[in-house]
């Protein structure tokens, strides 16, 4: 499906070795939907890496930055291989529940922390039962600045994810995407998604003290 027109130029570039840092700021930047985190939380070198590790490794060659007046605005990672990233996945997981153990052991896990790795595996283990069979072969995560949300860096990500599914010899992709109850709907099916599942994403919900959904989106590209 054809996207609405681009109203500014976006360059959207593979990733460099520069760039791994600003994605990296990005994602600490935009953890708690597009806010960071209040307070730094234990072990989150390791959750982070748990969350880009592969796609920043073995399938950097997917990855699609956007570049808006010489900012890096937002970056989309691409998977066609989930075999791959899901065993990278599990490795860093169990890198992070040792480092949260050894923490806890040492009397230096706060609350903050527990609170929200407990949320974070609830949210886990409830996709995982919704998802035993995924939508489509090519899944891909999607993050854009706080105030380049809505215009030209979501079209050119998106097209570069349409891109990259087509190489890998695909029609359709989807991803997960997190909104405050019925605010992103509208504008996901304007760009051609499906929302084909919708619940709850525990985390952002009580941190944020809002209704906060996931939404499972599918794209097709005939």
């Amino acid at each position: 499906m054809a996207l609405p027109a681009a109203t500014v130029a976006v360059a959207v570039d593979a990733l460099g070795h520069e760039d791994v840092a600003e994605i990296e700021r990005l994602f600490d930047d935009t953890v708690l939907l597009g806010t960071p985190s209040a307070q730094p939380l234990a072990g989150f070198d390791d959750y982070r890496d748990m969350c880009l590790g592969w796609y920043l490794g073995e399938g950097r060659g997917d990855v699609g930055v956007a570049r808006l007046e010489g900012e890096v605005s937002g970056y989309a990672l691409v998977c066609a291989d989930q075999r791959s990233a899901s065993r990278r996945e599990r490795r860093a997981a169990l890198a992070l529940v040792g480092r949260l153990g050894l923490l806890a052991a040492r009397g230096r896990l706060d609350v903050a922390s527990r609170a929200f790795y407990r949320l974070r595996v609830r949210d886990a283990w409830t996709l995982a039962r919704r998802h035993r069979h995924p939508p489509a072969a090519v899944h891909a995560h999607l993050n854009v600045r706080v105030g380049r949300r809505s215009g030209s860096t979501t079209l050119a990500l998106v097209e570069h994810i349409d891109r990259r599914c087509c190489l890998a010899g695909e029609r359709r992709w989807y991803g997960e995407m997190n909104e405050r109850r019925g605010r992103r709907s509208r504008a996901l099916a304007r760009l051609g998604f499906e929302i084909v599942d919708v619940g709850p994403n525990h985390t952002l919900s009580a941190l944020l003290g809002t209704d906060v959904d996931r939404l499972t989106v599918v794209r097709c590209l005939d």
